[in-house]
Parts: structure tokens; C-alpha cells; sequence
């Protein structure tokens, strides 16, 4: 044989030029050497063993960004990274480091009932606390309401559910971990019919018979200044003595919304006794508070509603049921919508209207006649 570029004999089968070394079509061709990439815009390789995923996308800090089932997603993922200049070590968060940051930031703006709330939500969250937010989807967080549903949870529970990981989904698409709301695909059990009633009139003056009783008598006059204001158990508790205003007849209290916080809360005569009792000679601390000067246990106080309603004969019934029977009381005596919407701290009258308020037969009747 001859060499390709100089013409010189060779002996047969080489693969060089022994003269100018150039290489003959009898060698194998050279192994091409894989690309490298940039420095400081991290690295993909294959992981060892048989997996579904095997191909690592590893950021230039060393963070561990993800796997992959092929080298082109791990590619495709690094080098978004680095064209949003996302901090890997953000994309490696996981739904409780999200939660954390988020919960930081959420709960100093809402009220102790809300952050309750969305504690005992996240307690139920437990599977998805070590995964990494960017890799959880619609299927996972239904996931969790359906072992909810499975357990009879109700539908307002689950609606609290889906509205903590809306606001984590939401902090995740503000820090470019995610950009997608998963949340709002999330399908959940359908609504029940409300059971939430009133107190009729009489229930109304039994309670306040009970009034004198050595053992249940406070109980009475926490149900009866709930019935005549429309405050939650919670928010009544927690008041503080120095916004009540017993000469011009009203407190200020409320939590939970923008609309029922620090709100405007008239105070009916016929309950101002109880409070001015309560409150004695006192200027500050709580309108109602335990001798150590905290507040009431509201576990201890709702105890005590029910043996009250036990005595009494009352069934169906919950501290709650004193709101709902104060909100129809008031537009039953003429109180424009929009005044009751204050009063109870609602945000919108439809939730006034709709949930609120349950006029019985007579109400309805006699306002029909009222027409000309």
C-alpha cells in the first residue's frame, strides 16, 4: 500500500505514514471528545446503576438541581437555570423550606384563627414535606385531599387545603421555582347544606334564665353577648378591656379578614350589665380573661356551651349559632344589609345574605304583607 498524501510504499495494513504521519484509511477514526460546558454553568452526567432516571443536572454550586430520563431534559433544565439566574440552591426547595418562607412572610398579616388554620393544613401535608416543590403537580396535591375525603373531611376543609397550597404555589411561581398554580385544578367533595340554624326566641329567654346559675351562669352571659353582637366566641375572648366604650355603647374587636379586623362592634343594653361586670374596675388586660390575666380557653368555653345546651334541651346548636342568630335578628328589626355587613366584619354582603341569615315562616310572611 501507499501513503494517501505522499505516495511512499508502506507495508501493508498501516495505519500511519512511517514518513509524514498521516492516517490511512485503514485506521479506526479518532474518538471525538465530548463537549464541555462553559465553566460555571454546571455539569450533566449519568448516574450509575439502572434507573428511570439516570442523567443529573447539577448546578455550578454543586446543588443537585435534579434527575432526568434523558440527557437532553437535564440539559434543557440546567441551562434554564442559568438563563434565569436562579439560585439552584431555591430550585432544591423542598414543600416545607417553601412553606417556611412563605408561612414567615403570611402569617404576621392575618389572625390567630387564620394561622390555626393553615397550621392544621400543613400537618396534613406530612407525604409531600421532604419533596421538592418543583416537582410536585395537580396529582400530588389531590392526592392529599382525597386521603382527606377518604376520611370524611368536609368540603370547607378541603377548600382550606387547596388555599394553603394555592399560596405555596404562588410564593413558588414568585421565586421562579415553579410556573404553574397547581392548586387550581384540585377537585373537591361537593358542598353539604348548611346545618347551621338559629335560636328562636324562647331558646333566647331559657339561656337567659340561665343567667343566675352558679355553675353555667357565665356561660349564659358569654352566649347572650354573643347573640346580641354577632362576634365570633374567638374574637369576644380575645377583646381587649381598654377598646371597650361602655358610655357610647360599642367595642372594638374582630380578626380573621381586613373587613372584620378592628371593626366597630355596637353593644346591645341588655348585655352591657354582663360586660361591665367583667370588666369592674379593670382599664386593661382582656374583657374576659382567667385569674392568671390570659384569656379563656375557647376549648374550655365551647365545653361548657354544650353543657349548657344539654341542660337546657337545645340541639343542633354551636357557639357559631349565636353569629348566625345575631345576623338574622338584625336585618329582622330593619338594619340595612350593608350595617349588618359591617357589623359582622363580612367582606361581602352575599355572605351576609346567604349564610347568615335564616328568617323563619312569620318574618317572611309578614314582610309580604308589608307590600302595597
Amino acid at each position: 500500500m501507499v501513503c494517501v498524501r505522499c505516495g511512499r510504499e508502506l507495508p501493508e495494513g498501516s495505519l500511519f505514514c512511517n514518513i509524514c504521519g498521516k492516517r490511512q484509511p485503514a485506521a479506526p477514526a479518532p474518538q471525538r471528545r465530548k463537549r464541555r460546558r462553559a465553566k460555571g454553568t454546571g455539569t450533566v452526567y449519568k448516574l450509575s446503576g439502572r434507573r428511570a432516571r439516570p442523567w443529573a443536572a447539577v448546578a455550578a454550586d454543586g446543588t443537585l438541581i435534579g434527575t432526568f430520563a434523558d440527557a437532553g431534559e437535564a440539559v434543557t433544565t440546567l441551562d434554564a437555570v442559568n438563563a434565569k439566574k436562579v439560585a439552584a440552591c431555591r430550585l432544591a426547595y423542598t414543600f416545607t423550606d417553601v412553606y417556611e418562607r412563605w408561612s414567615a412572610l403570611h402569617f404576621p398579616e392575618i389572625g390567630p384563627s387564620g394561622v390555626s388554620s393553615y397550621r392544621n393544613a400543613y400537618r396534613k401535608s406530612a407525604p409531600l414535606y421532604d419533596r421538592k416543590m418543583m416537582d410536585l403537580k395537580t396529582e400530588d396535591y389531590q392526592a392529599i385531599i382525597e386521603t382527606m375525603k377518604a376520611k370524611g373531611a368536609s368540603r370547607s376543609l378541603c377548600e382550606k387545603q387547596r388555599q394553603l397550597f394555592s399560596q405555596l404555589c404562588q410564593y413558588a411561581i414568585q421565586q421562579d421555582i415553579i410556573h404553574t398554580n397547581y392548586a387550581t385544578g384540585l377537585h373537591l367533595p361537593a358542598a353539604n347544606a348548611p346545618k347551621t340554624r338559629v335560636f328562636s326566641a324562647a331558646e333566647i329567654e331559657a339561656i337567659r334564665g340561665m343567667v343566675p346559675d352558679k355553675r353555667l351562669g357565665e356561660t349564659a352571659k358569654i352566649a347572650l353577648v354573643l347573640i346580641y353582637t354577632g362576634m365570633r366566641l374567638n374574637e369576644l375572648l380575645l377583646a381587649r378591656a381598654e377598646n371597650v366604650h361602655l358610655p357610647k355603647h360599642y367595642l372594638i374587636a374582630g380578626e380573621k379578614t381586613d373587613a372584620g379586623r378592628d371593626r366597630t362592634i355596637p353593644i346591645h343594653e341588655s348585655v352591657e350589665p354582663y360586660i361591665a361586670a367583667w370588666l369592674g374596675d379593670r382599664s386593661a388586660g382582656y374583657v374576659i380573661q382567667s385569674a392568671g390575666g390570659v384569656p379563656r380557653d375557647h376549648n374550655n368555653v365551647r365545653k361548657s356551651f354544650q353543657s349548657l345546651m344539654k341542660r337546657l334541651g337545645i340541639d343542633g346548636v354551636s357557639p357559631h349559632t349565636c353569629r348566625h342568630t345575631a345576623a338574622t335578628r338584625m336585618l329582622a328589626a330593619g338594619l340595612p344589609v350593608e350595617v349588618v355587613q359591617q357589623i359582622l366584619g363580612h367582606a361581602d354582603a352575599t355572605t351576609t345574605l346567604n349564610i347568615y341569615t335564616h328568617p323563619d315562616v312569620a318574618t317572611l310572611v309578614s314582610g309580604v304583607r308589608k307590600m302595597d
